[in-house]
């Protein structure tokens, strides 16, 4: 089955597992807060992508660091996890559109009038195949107007064998056995265990900023369990 109909599947039950996952929510606030910080250098309302929003949680995240001025474009390729951030109550600068990342290029002309101020994308690279992410990191430098900032956030343990550990004791012990209670399709959580050790490491996904042209790299960890294993990088596209 499709990553994206797994995603489907595991929809309406995603924002009550993310829930249960202590610092989820404020590792995106923060993430939110620092790439708005860097944009904020004119009163005109920031325009901004979240790609790989899912159910909108991050959408929500941009939205509270950005105001209610702003245009967010939320980008997924799962119809189900859409139609659960569509439901949500949005100002009217938020919208949603169905399109793989990869595809950025060809929906930024149908969505922005000109390249956004800023991108978000949490939780996104990992599931892009490795042989196109390096495209896919290409397309959002090229998405971001000169002198706005990229924020990235994802799970990254590969190279580092303590928080290798930790992440499989997590997702075995406490994720895969909530997903089976809540009915929240166990088979995708499965893939998030298999999927983050297969993720670039931070110094890989570091090297593809380089190579796309993004500069002035900023990494954080997250705090409490996610420490080592959740790491955010902001990057900027030169002027």
């Amino acid at each position: 089955m499709q990553l994206a109909q797994q995603f489907d599947r595991a929809a309406g039950r995603y924002d009550v597992l993310t829930r249960l996952n202590p610092g989820y929510h404020g590792a995106l606030r923060n993430a939110a807060t620092a790439l708005v910080t860097r944009l904020r250098g004119s009163s005109a309302p920031l325009r901004l992508w979240d790609l790989g929003c899912g159910s909108g949680l991050s959408t929500q995240a941009l939205v509270d660091a950005a105001g209610p001025d702003a245009t967010v474009v939320g980008l997924d390729a799962s119809p189900g996890m859409l139609e659960q951030a569509r439901g949500k109550d949005w100002p009217a600068g938020v919208r949603f559109v169905q399109a793989y990342a990869q595809d950025l290029p060809q929906v930024a002309s149908e969505q922005l009038d000109g390249p956004a101020d800023g991108a978000f994308a949490a939780y996104l690279m990992r599931n892009v195949p490795e042989d196109q992410r390096d495209a896919t990191v290409a397309a959002i430098h090229d998405q971001v107007r000169p002198g706005g900032w990229v924020a990235l956030q994802d799970y990254h343990v590969k190279g580092d064998g303590v928080a290798s550990t930790v992440w499989t004791l997590v997702c075995w012990g406490v994720v895969l056995p909530l997903a089976v209670v809540l009915r929240g399709n166990p088979a995708i959580y499965r893939y998030l265990w298999r999927s983050v050790l297969a993720n670039d490491s931070t110094l890989e996904l570091s090297a593809r900023l380089d190579r796309a042209g993004l500069t002035e790299q900023t990494w954080s960890t997250a705090r409490g369990w996610q420490r080592g294993i959740l790491h955010t990088v902001l990057a900027r596209r030169p002027d």
